[in-house]
């Protein structure tokens, strides 16, 4: 499934596939995909969202917040509940929802509110 994110002139895709999670930004058309590593994660938005891990080491944080996030997305059962959750998680830094893409399915838009 293909989730597709707008933020301002910005598209992000999130491509999941079973329980992993890639993201890619379209260059020039072409979306380019990566895991949660190859992201360049912001270390104080990993110590919001885990407080205990304040006061660590850059390198530590970033380690622990990516498999923080890979054990969540594990526990979760379903491909809607990882779509929600991912959905939710994304709102908060100012994206927006705006096409779902199952595969052998035609892309739905979705309405916003």
């Amino acid at each position: 499934m293909d989730l597709t994110f707008l933020k301002d002139a910005e598209v992000v895709v999130l491509r999941v596939m079973g329980k992993e999670v890639y993201f890619a930004k379209i260059v020039g058309g072409i979306p380019k995909y990566t895991p949660i590593e190859g992201l360049r994660l912001n270390p104080t938005g990993i110590v919001e969202e885990f407080p205990d891990l304040k006061g660590k080491p850059i390198e530590e944080i970033k380690k622990e917040g990516v498999k923080r996030f890979k054990q969540h997305i594990k526990s979760l059962n379903s491909l809607k509940e990882i779509r929600d959750y991912l959905q939710k998680d994304l709102e908060k830094h100012g994206y927006k929802l705006i096409m779902i893409h199952r595969k052998g399915f035609r892309p739905e838009r979705v309405k916003w509110n």
